[in-house]
């Protein structure tokens, strides 16, 4: 028999990978539509 664990453990570990790396793309585009721009001090300097 094979242990399914190993196997699912590591779909497990892809599929958070591709969620994290979405949501900081979503959030890269967020600032962009935003700001209009990804420099931090370009941002720094129009927030405040």
């Amino acid at each position: 028999f094979v242990d399914p664990i190993p196997q699912a453990l590591t779909l497990t570990s892809i599929v958070i990978g591709a969620c994290v790396t979405a949501m900081a793309l979503a959030l890269c585009v967020r600032i962009y539509k935003e700001y209009g721009t990804l420099d931090a001090r370009e941002i720094r300097r129009l927030h405040g």
